[in-house]
């Protein structure tokens, strides 16, 4: 079981080195920490999302900050997201 009792199986695959299929697009994990503009797959109960990071929020909590999207998909928590590439 992922954080706080979800399971995340897109993000665990990408963090944990490996590439993953998004919507038909092959993806990796990038280097370092989501900035405005940068590319990121968010993942909730509707399952993973490719998203660009419109702006980034961080806090000193368990959360880590919040990323919201250029599009009007719904604002993901920093462990519900993952820097990403083109593989």
């Amino acid at each position: 079981m992922g954080f706080m009792g979800r399971e995340y199986k897109t993000i665990t695959a990408l963090r944990r080195g490996e590439v993953v299929d998004v919507g038909g697009i092959s993806l990796k994990m990038a280097e370092g920490e989501i900035q405005v503009g940068d590319l990121y797959v968010a993942e909730r109960n509707t399952g993973p999302k490719i998203l660009t990071a419109r702006e980034v929020i961080r806090e000193e909590n368990p959360c880590g900050g919040t990323v919201f999207p250029t599009t009007s998909d719904y604002c993901f928590d920093f462990w519900e997201c993952v820097k990403v590439q083109e593989a």
